[in-house]
């Protein structure tokens, strides 16, 4: 047993012993003044052990509890008996990769959850990790794979695959601000991570965290200085450049219980209020989105031209409009300011390209072979307006495409006006 290993065992509760730590197959399926942080005053006690070491990475994790009355409410919901569902988006970290799907991070909190504030059976689970997906794809397939759901907690985890320009930083803050304004009144955790070379966006999550006044984990701060200071190495942590491996899991779900805990013992009552406003923007708030498996009231297909719907497509997208040889376009019809095409990219010749038109005029091409592809998921914004307008879309085939593979696994659009 490595020291990490060691020390993690050893300072874990019972509760967390049975949750956190387990491997085996589960047994069921700006700043406001009300932020509180973890900082310690001069006159606490430096550590010295290494269970004092622990306990102040653990206490690091907590950047904030933000106004916890939305995940008390849900905590109390839970130990009523209510049915009560903990819901978590983000990437392949989120997904499990690193481990396996009963010992990711996800699991083992939702066990903790579960056991610690359900009564049996009433605690639902949603993982809706998908590996090698930003903020501006997770916040067009939230509604699918998360709000369809009714989540009463979602965690989001998206630091260590966004980058941190504009359209990340306005993805982000409308998917944060979606789940908020959903009619059951979610509570909302973020939840950061780092790379081995210490990338991450939890510099503008942050501000938007403190601007929306949520609870955040900082698995980025509370490791950092474990590694600066000789205490663990990334090895410990992580068995590649970005995911935890099981021990990681374990510390992530450590960090999440003691987010929990303190929570249940805080004494904010101050009821939770959404800002008025955004800070960054919210521009894909409530987005749509169509994919060959399903329906949406906002975007319709109108003629698949080139393209056939198959069986064929990529994780989280199982199917896709396929070209199939040909120039005819694929239509559809959106009202919106902003249009999205999904397809699968990958770093192959066989990849092909498709222009799009919008209203008759070439808005743009997209070439799926891509050097940072490999098989996933990718979202492309096509065009966005300050206004909302009719679209009538097509995609058509390159011109020097020949029989390169194309498949567009999704579209979506966003309805917000921002005059």
């Amino acid at each position: 047993m490595n020291k990490i290993t060691a020390v993690t065992a050893a300072f874990l509760s019972a509760a967390l012993l049975a949750s956190c730590g387990s491997t085996e197959a589960p047994a069921a399926d700006t700043v406001t003044e009300s932020i509180q942080t973890t900082e310690t005053s001069d006159t606490t006690k430096a550590p010295e052990t290494e269970e004092e070491f622990h306990q102040a990475m653990v206490d690091r994790s907590l950047y904030s509890l933000g106004n916890t009355s939305r995940l008390k409410a849900k905590m109390a919901q839970a130990k009523a008996g209510e049915e009560t569902t903990v819901a978590y988006i983000g990437g392949s970290i989120t997904e499990g990769v690193g481990t396996n799907a009963a010992a990711c991070y996800a699991r083992l909190s939702y066990e903790f959850f579960r056991d610690t504030y359900g009564t049996g059976d009433n605690v639902e689970y949603v993982n809706a990790g998908l590996s090698g997906t930003p903020s501006n794809l997770g916040v067009l397939r939230l509604q699918r794979d998360v709000l369809d759901y009714t989540p009463d907690i979602v965690f989001v985890e998206f630091a260590v695959n966004d980058s941190q320009d504009d359209i990340a930083k306005e993805s982000y803050e409308s998917l944060v601000r979606t789940v908020l304004e959903q009619d059951n009144a979610p509570a909302v955790v973020l939840l950061f991570n780092t790379t081995a070379t210490g990338y991450t966006a939890q510099k503008h999550m942050k501000e938007i965290g403190e601007y929306y006044d949520l609870p955040m984990i900082s698995a980025a701060d509370a490791l950092t200085v474990e590694f600066d200071e000789g205490r663990m190495t990334w090895k410990d942590y992580s068995n590649d450049q970005s995911h935890p491996n099981t021990v990681g899991h374990e510390l992530l779900c450590e960090f999440i219980a003691n987010m929990y805990t303190s929570a249940e013992s805080s004494e904010d009552t101050d009821d939770y209020t959404i800002p008025a406003v955004p800070k960054f923007g919210a521009s894909y708030v409530n987005a749509a989105m169509l994919t060959p498996e399903t329906e949406s009231d906002r975007i319709t297909v109108t003629e698949t031209g080139s393209f056939e719907p198959v069986q064929s497509g990529t994780a989280g997208f199982p199917c896709s409009w396929k070209y199939n040889g040909g120039d005819e376009p694929l239509k559809l019809k959106t009202t919106a300011n902003s249009f999205f095409v999904i397809f699968r990219r990958d770093n192959k010749d066989t990849m092909g390209s498709f222009d799009v038109y919008m209203n008759g005029a070439k808005l743009k091409t997209i070439n799926t072979n891509q050097t940072d592809g490999w098989g996933e998921a990718f979202s492309e914004q096509v065009i966005k307006f300050h206004s909302v307008k009719d679209m009538d879309i097509e995609i058509v085939p390159s011109e020097n495409n020949g029989d390169k593979t194309i498949e567009i696994v999704g579209f979506a659009s966003a309805s917000n006006s921002t005059e």
